[in-house]
């Protein structure tokens, strides 16, 4: 693709906030509101590609305004008069079954059909594991990377672990659990003992289940605490995730918080701070 790719997550974005992430506002448009303005995603991927990802969890109200944009390509800044024109790409995922969402009306039909114009389905980790040791690999050089590590590779008892593991939480649970491991532990090959503090499955074990994180020992030579802090929420994110069945309204209410909170916190657990 050539241009630009702009990423909006549907389900991060309270319902409120959602036109003004889209299509901007103009200075002074609501209360709050940046005193100068903002450039919405739409204007940003004019010349590229807009990736809506879990595009699923997009309240019905949200979903009308975007059907509005694609059929003519035009829109209005929240508080603005003035026509905007641009045709970027759109590119959208999810993990619900859209059919039935639109049998129970909580997807429209019509934007289906938009957006359905070509269509590929990947098959879950679990109906394809010759990907889940590349997949495993590469991310634990991406975390060796991220948090100084110096893994080099997965041993044969820790890869069968992976391969035999059913991913209820796909791509985004062996990602969570990489990361994990590489934060929590040392070495130069990822280790079946190394996994025996996950869900994954180890055998010949009585580990228990996953209920509290382990932290790395603090010495004298520190330690990354946002690192730390930002796993141990992943952590137990997906956890209540995994107890609510991908509900998140009941994950919420787990970790007795909103489920807009839940979004936007599990959104920004890896998101850069501003001094880094």
């Amino acid at each position: 693709f050539k241009g630009p790719l702009v990423n909006m997550n549907c389900a991060a974005i309270p319902k409120e906030l959602i036109e003004s992430e889209l299509f901007g506002y103009e200075k002074g448009a609501f209360s709050g509101a940046s005193t100068e303005g903002k450039v919405g995603l739409v204007e940003k991927a004019a010349d590229g590609t807009l990736f809506l990802d879990e595009i699923g969890d997009m309240s019905m109200s949200a979903q009308a305004k975007l059907l509005r944009f694609l059929e003519s390509g035009e829109f209005y800044r929240v508080g603005g008069t003035q026509k905007k024109t641009v045709k970027p790409r759109i590119v959208a995922a999810t993990n619900r079954d859209l059919q039935s969402m639109i049998k129970d009306d909580k997807f429209r039909r019509d934007l289906y059909y938009r957006l359905a114009v070509i269509k590929v389905e990947v098959p879950s980790l679990n109906q394809r594991r010759d990907d889940i040791l590349p997949i495993a690999k590469h991310y634990l050089m991406e975390f060796n990377k991220k948090f100084g590590k110096a893994f080099s590779g997965i041993s044969p008892q820790a890869a069968a672990v992976l391969r035999d593991h059913r991913w209820t939480g796909n791509v985004r649970e062996l990602k969570n659990l990489i990361e994990r491991e590489v934060l929590l532990s040392d070495g130069s090959i990822l280790e079946l003992h190394h996994l025996e503090s996950t869900d994954a499955h180890v055998p010949d074990t009585n580990k228990a289940a996953l209920t509290e994180p382990v932290l790395p020992e603090l010495t004298t030579s520190g330690v990354d605490l946002p690192a730390v802090l930002n796993a141990v929420e992943s952590q137990y994110f997906e956890k209540a995730l995994q107890m609510a069945k991908g509900n998140e309204s009941k994950a919420a209410r787990i970790l007795n918080m909103s489920r807009d909170t839940f979004r936007y916190r599990r959104k920004n657990i890896n998101k850069p701070t501003e001094n880094e």
